[in-house]
């Protein structure tokens, strides 16, 4: 939708002003970028909204903040965080919309590489014109397709300019290299990549095994590369579907039962990006009773064996388990299924209820979502860390709200958004502005300890314009929070909330319980000499 709304010519004409602005060899702006690109991975962008040339968004950082995209002039873009500047919530953003028009890797590369996008495109153009048909391969054969891909992925290795840019090099050149020799036919063009994008993969995971990468490198190198590789397969998915698939495809389909098994036992690292691709690659490729009862049986002879060796994979070979009563509708032996698994795998059934919610089976669905519902507490309350826990929330949300409006359960969302707590305060933020019930709003900022000073002051104006009184429980707090920490400036902040609870029960015609409430205040804290001066100057008491 965004990608029609917005020219993609106006979308590239913004890149070039942000590789104008940002250089990639400025340390600060290199992390500007890769922060901006952590927070569009994590999935922190909502509540768009886009007119010709502008977009508006919310970004979920450590506080939510407003961005206002201006894709003709990017300078112009305005953000209500504090920093000065194109900001990594700016940054975000852009990236969002990138996405709509091209691969944001591409993006990434052009920024590092320092060349504009017209150029690389007309060099695009000019090297187009010297290819000549590829006879490395049989056109309709999966294990010529393998056997090259091998070959190929053996020259690279010898080839790899250096051990440090390991993952980088095989995304970046043995990656693009196959694809360039990707056959010509539209749908086998899109298959072949499909299993190309599967092999980079899978190397990537055998390198893994290898090289023993540390932590930072699997968060902030690797994870990237995987995560757009499932993208690419998705997408080249989805082009594959455009077309009347050709019956030279089915061998290569049989061939792949196997193939896509690798991704369950090739390394231990990223279990749910492994069986997720897993997932999708089932969903949208092999969903046959014929292939489905081949792996099926062989997924229980396989965990057999594993519970007589005591092998370490039995968790996948579980997952797909449930993949395949999935994929045959049953429904309950997965909810018995996954009551032998961690909380952590709850995420593992997002792949499942996005299908179900594509096909509107809301009948089907409904014992799905009630399942989310249900486990969402243990998740929550889980060791897994923060930021993974409230990315799997963020997204849970999203499936949750679809459901709600297509079936019409208006509480619903409302009730998931109070289940789910701290960690929906976003969405249940949003919604309770969007209803207008701003005291319960007032007391969701009370209950998660968020002082006035914290909140937007524009918000806020509109509040007390609509509701007068309702905020004053929460500049009361604010007051008392200030005069605790007993310096000259914090009463003098004080005094500037008090001035706004004065003004509040002016309005109301409560005067006489704003004079109650000040002459109390005074008298509990007539040993504080400084802050009875900060009083009297703001005209609050008398002598």
């Amino acid at each position: 939708m965004l990608g029609r709304e917005i020219s993609k010519e106006l979308v590239l004409g913004a890149g070039e002003q942000l590789k104008q602005l940002l250089s990639p060899h400025n340390e600060e702006d290199r992390n500007l970028i890769k922060k901006g690109l952590i927070l569009f991975r994590q999935g922190s962008i909502y509540n768009v909204n886009t007119t010709t040339h502008t977009v508006s968004a919310k970004v979920q950082d450590v506080t939510s903040v407003q961005v206002e995209l201006d894709l003709d002039d990017i300078v112009m873009s305005t953000c209500t965080c504090p920093y000065e500047g194109i900001c990594r919530h700016r940054i975000a953003t852009f990236l969002y919309v990138y996405a709509s028009v091209d691969r944001v890797g591409t993006f990434v590369d052009l920024w590092k590489e320092e060349k504009s996008i017209d150029d690389v495109l007309r060099n695009v153009r000019k090297a187009s014109t010297f290819l000549k048909p590829d006879k490395d391969y049989e056109d309709s054969s999966l294990a010529s397709w393998i056997a090259f891909f091998n070959r190929e992925y053996d020259e690279w290795l010898e080839n790899v300019p250096s051990q440090n840019q390991l993952f980088q090099s095989l995304f970046l050149h043995y990656y693009s290299n196959l694809k360039k020799k990707a056959p010509k036919s539209p749908e086998m063009k899109q298959f072949f990549i499909v299993q190309a994008s599967v092999t980079v993969f899978l190397k990537i995971l055998q390198l893994i095994n290898e090289t023993k990468p540390t932590d930072y490198m699997l968060q902030h190198i690797i994870f990237p590369y995987l995560d757009q590789l499932i993208d690419n397969v998705q997408n080249a998915i989805a082009e594959m579907k455009r077309y009347a698939l050709p019956f030279a495809l089915d061998p290569l389909l049989v061939d792949s039962v196997e193939r896509f098994r690798e991704l369950l036992f090739t390394s231990k690292h990223y279990q749910y990006e492994r069986t997720s691709l897993y997932q999708l690659l089932w969903i949208e490729l092999l969903r046959r009773d014929k292939f489905i009862s081949i792996e099926r049986e062989w997924l229980e002879e396989e965990l057999e064996q594993m519970d007589r060796t005591n092998e370490s994979y039995a968790i996948e070979i579980e997952i797909a388990l449930m993949h395949m009563d999935f994929l045959q509708s049953r429904d309950e032996d997965i909810f018995k299924s996954l009551e032998h698994l961690s909380s952590a795998a709850l995420p593992l059934t997002f792949k499942w209820v996005e299908d179900i919610m594509k096909k509107k089976n809301w009948k089907r669905l409904s014992g799905w979502i009630s399942y989310l519902l249900n486990n969402a507490t243990e998740y929550i309350n889980s060791s897994i860390p923060f930021e993974e826990k409230r990315y799997t929330v963020r997204y849970m949300m999203k499936l949750i709200q679809q459901y709600a409006s297509a079936t019409k359960e208006d509480q619903l969302y409302e009730k998931a958004c109070r289940k789910m707590l701290p960690l929906t305060y976003a969405e249940y933020h949003d919604l309770l502005l969007d209803k207008q019930q701003y005291k319960t709003w007032v007391e969701l900022q009370t209950l998660l300890g968020f002082t006035i000073d914290e909140m937007d002051s524009y918000l806020l104006k509109e509040i007390e314009k609509s509701e007068p009184g309702i905020l004053v429980p929460l500049y009361v707090k604010s007051v008392q929070a200030e005069i605790a920490l007993k310096t000259r400036e914090n009463y003098k902040m004080a005094v500037r909330y008090l001035k706004r609870i004065k003004a509040q029960y002016k309005k109301l015609k409560r005067e006489e319980v704003w004079e109650n409430y000040i002459n109390q205040l005074a008298i509990e804290h007539k040993r504080l000499r400084a802050f009875k001066e900060e009083l009297k100057k703001g005209k609050l008491i008398h002598d």
